[in-house]
């Protein structure tokens, strides 16, 4: 894995990939994604969104047209990335609870996110961070981040 890509920092970025980059400068530092897709959160065409799959990094990058195609979101899926040092994927929800209390990240918000019978999905937000860390069956599988906010229409880019 990446060195220079190891340290999750809420509201900045990974390691030296930052909130705002362009499509352009990403491609410049991780080369070509595994898989690309492009598609709309709601009927509109105008606010498309860009997703970029590393699988070798386990690593997960959007853009959004609405923000002139600048680095929005990014999301981690390997216990290699971490949080103030510690490594957070693969830890079961109660430990993962207790540890995200240490480093006091803010308020945590669990919330049940399971749709269907048998499904096991839970999620932590973390507002004040613009951070979420995605529980499947007991584990925390995904983490996932983005700038922070002054409001709703108002990103602070690092």
């Amino acid at each position: 894995m990446n060195k220079a890509l190891k340290e999750i920092k809420p509201g900045i970025g990974l390691g030296n990939l930052k909130f705002g980059m362009s499509r352009a400068e990403v491609k410049l530092m991780l080369g070509k994604p595994t898989f690309k897709d492009k598609y709309s959160h709601s009927d509109s065409d105008e606010d498309l969104t860009e997703a970029w799959e590393y699988d070798e990094l386990e690593l997960s990058l959007s853009f959004d047209e609405e923000e002139d195609w600048k680095l929005i979101m990014i999301s981690v899926n390997s216990n290699f990335y971490e949080l103030e040092g510690i490594s957070f994927i693969g830890l079961k929800e109660k430990e993962l609870l207790k540890r995200l209390e240490t480093i006091r990240l803010g308020t945590l918000n669990l919330e049940d996110c399971s749709e269907y019978k048998g499904q096991n999905q839970k999620v932590i937000e973390v507002d004040e961070k613009s951070i979420n860390f995605w529980i499947n069956d007991g584990v925390l599988d995904e983490i996932q981040w983005s700038p922070l906010f002054l409001d709703d229409d108002t990103i602070v880019w690092p």
